[in-house]
């Protein structure tokens, strides 16, 4: 009923545009008293044609695209005893799933007023239950992906607010300048990232560009869900140059609860061949859960916080660069500090965290160490430890038909590493056929293994 009301609210919007003036301009030659040579007069007949310009222009503007994305997936993880998922019982992830995900595509685009709508229909297929065609093992959620609209009021101003993603930065991997989304999704660009609520007034003079935002609500974001992170609104200025070879951008942002991010990027193209950029921030109080010894209860040895040891300040910043061969790939590679990362001391305690969540059985504990294995999981970090390199090489339009793209990340801190792939095959114009490989290496008492062991997915684009 919602969806309806707010589709009617649109058809709505969009008469009162037509309303308020934006016609096709009357260019037929006419006669003094209005007639058009050769032919009679028709008043009523010219004030209906004159009429129904409008909604044929807003027609014009109206696009639309469909994509179904079709995958099947292989998901080995750990859930063993005395790691973060003991018997499967924190991530509850399959270790055989597949999807159908239904993502249409609609806007409305003029000179001042313009709409995004892009619901989703996700089927989501649990293949350890049973047979992948059973609908009993099918869960459907529907939800959108972006909800938004734009006002603009000259060339210069425009209002937007809605539910979007906003981004921001210029990282191949991650964007630790952006206070609201710091992972762009690259991994797999096949799944979506979870948009959440803004409201947006920009003011652009030539190269400049300059934004009021605020984050308003967290939508379906998973990390403000208990027992993560609580959501508070956050405000923020975003200043961006654009020039003719480089960008620059600094955001400076803030929440209900005084936690405070500056975040700053730029991107400079040194020759036709060499990209270099950088990413970074500097922020005060991040929600980030570390481990300390002690509970608050009692009960159990342990415990996972976002309390004072983030009231500090932490510099998170990376440094990255491209060559583009002429035969075509692309290599790129970045180093990444993550100065709210685990010292070693840090991370000793939370491996020790870990290990003794054996110990508690009884409803209460075990409760609690799950908990804490949960926020575990789930740090407010892509990354737990201090120091990494990201490399990668890819290439697009390869014989006009493929795409792909090879990773390496590996973790100083404790020589762990991860290995990922992505190809894509555009069959036709329609359809893309794509397989997507992780592998991580290192024991389960490092970074990138200590939860996932590996991933494989193969699946079907069709686009209409």
């Amino acid at each position: 009923m919602k969806t309806n009301i707010f589709l009617i609210g649109i058809l709505c919007l969009l008469g009162m545009e037509t309303l308020w003036g934006f016609q096709v301009p009357d260019t037929t030659v006419k006669m003094a008293d209005g007639s058009i040579p050769g032919i009679l007069p028709d008043v009523k007949k010219q004030d209906t044609l004159r009429k129904k310009k409008p909604f044929k222009e807003v027609l014009n503007n109206i696009n639309w695209a469909l994509d179904v994305l079709t995958f099947a997936r292989q998901t080995e993880f750990a859930d063993e005893l005395g790691t973060l998922n003991p018997e499967n019982r924190i991530a509850r992830l399959n270790r055989y799933d597949g999807g159908v995900y239904i993502r249409p595509d609609l806007k409305y685009l003029s000179n001042q007023f313009s709409i995004w709508v892009k619901p989703r229909l996700n089927l989501d297929i649990d293949g350890d239950r049973g047979s992948f065609f059973d609908s009993d093992n099918v869960a459907s959620e529907f939800f959108f992906q972006e909800l938004k609209a734009r006002w603009n009021f000259d060339e210069q101003f425009y209002l937007a607010a809605g539910r979007y993603l906003k981004v921001i930065g210029s990282s191949v991997f991650i964007n630790p300048s952006n206070p609201f989304f710091i992972d762009p999704g690259r991994f797999n660009p096949k799944f979506e990232i979870r948009p959440m609520d803004f409201v947006e007034f920009n003011y652009s003079k030539g190269s400049w560009s300059f934004s009021l935002l605020a984050n308003l609500h967290e939508a379906d974001t998973p990390i403000f869900e208990e027992p993560f992170f609580e959501f508070k609104k956050r405000f923020a200025f975003l200043a961006e140059y654009y020039g003719s070879a480089e960008n620059l951008g600094a955001i400076l942002s803030i929440d209900e609860n005084q936690r405070t991010h500056l975040g700053f990027y730029g991107q400079k193209n040194i020759n036709e061949a060499v990209v270099a950029w950088i990413d970074g921030s500097v922020e005060y109080k991040p929600n980030r859960f570390y481990p300390v010894r002690g509970h608050e209860t009692g009960l159990i040895a342990y415990d996972m916080i976002n309390g004072e040891a983030n009231e500090q300040l932490f510099l998170t910043t990376l440094v990255g660069a491209s060559y583009t061969f002429n035969f075509g790939p692309t290599l790129q590679l970045e180093y990444f500090f993550n100065g709210k990362g685990y010292s070693d001391e840090e991370f000793e305690t939370f491996q020790d965290m870990i290990a003794s969540s054996v110990d508690y059985n009884f409803d209460v504990t075990r409760l609690l160490s799950d908990r804490n294995l949960g926020r575990g999981i789930n740090t407010g970090m892509p990354y737990i430890r201090r120091h990494y390199v990201f490399s990668q090489i890819g290439q697009n339009d390869l014989f006009d038909q493929l795409n792909f793209n090879v990773r390496y990340f590996y973790s100083f801190d404790d020589n762990s590493s991860q290995v990922s792939s992505l190809i894509e095959w555009n069959v036709t114009y329609n359809l893309e056929i794509h397989a997507i490989l992780l592998k991580n290496f290192g024991g389960r008492d490092t970074d990138f293994n200590r939860f996932l062991d590996h991933q494989f997915m193969f699946g079907f684009l069709l686009t209409l």
